[in-house]
């Protein structure tokens, strides 16, 4: 499949988010919207090289489209481990933006923009060595004094990237601030392959602001998607009719989020999946009054039988509860 063919599906992509958008949160997504783009969480091509099996590559036949991001730095085995993904992927997207320390220290993520070359290097080595699309997400630049977006898309496009994913903030914002969605028409403006928005699209609202201000051809959904899964679909739908669909009531957040522990309990077992949603709660629970007091409550529980209890008491004690974002 072409990048022009899932396009003319949708405009609207599942950023992918590390310990977050996994086969569960992929799966969840997908059930709502059949032509979204999905993206899996990031993936070490150091680790892929190493141990083959994976969570993070499960997939049930109906994810496609599907972006299967890589992260690395040596060309070799950014290689090595598209070639492995290809038959799952629909799309190999090399990861250029995550922020956190421990990626940027081993010259992984947004280190890239500080390295033109050995990234232009990473795509080129990727696309010679599979037969399906390659994809770039980075970030405005390393730093406020250090904005490379511009000249570093259009390496990557020389490179052989066929789609670009931007997130508004440099490296060193982090996530603090507000992403700026102006800048993103200057790399629009200057490249002739599809560019994706993203960074603060939390609703529908935002969306359509932002592909005002970008000019993207679409948005890449991350945070916004957490506690809503219909999100995306919702989004999708707007632009396909002019039609803003309410958001999902407490009542339903919360009987997703009870799905979504199932889910994960089936994926990794009990006790592992346990743990593993309570970074979730939070997002479900979000505007409910005394959230913080039930959140507190959820993260520290481990017992099924007492979190389905506790869900049960927020959704009956807050029914008429409804997101505010639209």
């Amino acid at each position: 499949m072409e990048i022009k063919d899932i396009l003319k599906q949708t405009r609207v992509s599942l950023a992918p988010m590390a310990g977050i958008t996994d086969y569960v949160l992929r799966t969840l997504i997908r059930e709502q919207s059949k032509t979204c783009i999905l993206t899996t969480e990031m993936i070490s091509s150091e680790a892929l090289h190493n141990v083959k099996e994976t969570d993070m590559t499960k997939r049930d036949e109906n994810h496609s489209p599907i972006i299967y991001q890589l992260s690395g730095h040596k060309p070799e085995l950014m290689a090595e481990g598209a070639k492995y993904l290809e038959p799952m992927a629909d799309v190999i997207d090399i990861n250029m933006g995550c922020p956190v320390n421990k990626v940027v220290k081993g010259q992984d993520g947004s280190a890239l923009m500080k390295n033109p070359s050995l990234a232009y290097d990473i795509v080129q080595a990727v696309k010679e060595s599979i037969n399906i699309p390659v994809s770039v997400k980075f970030r405005l630049g390393y730093t406020q004094e250090t904005m490379n977006f511009v000249p570093y898309g259009q390496y990557m496009q020389e490179a052989g990237a066929e789609f670009i994913t931007i997130h508004g903030r440099t490296r060193n914002q982090m996530y603090s601030g507000k992403a700026d969605w102006k800048k993103i028409r200057e790399l629009k403006e200057n490249v002739d392959i599809p560019v994706f928005a993203n960074g603060d699209v939390i609703s529908i609202d935002s969306a359509i602001q932002c592909l005002e201000e970008s000019g993207a051809d679409g948005v890449a959904i991350g945070r916004g998607a957490l506690g809503d899964v219909t999100l995306i679909a919702r989004i999708e739908h707007y632009l396909n009719t002019g039609e803003k669909l309410p958001p999902p009531t407490l009542a339903e957040k919360i009987e997703t989020m009870k799905k979504h522990l199932d889910m994960e309990i089936e994926l990794r077992g009990e006790k592992v999946g346990l743990k593993f949603v309570r970074k979730f709660y939070p997002f479900y629970i979000s505007g409910v009054p005394n959230a913080a007091k039930y959140r507190s409550k959820l993260v520290v529980m481990d017992d099924y039988k007492e979190i389905i209890e506790a869900l049960n008491y927020i959704k009956n004690n807050h029914s008429n509860t409804i997101s505010s974002m639209v």
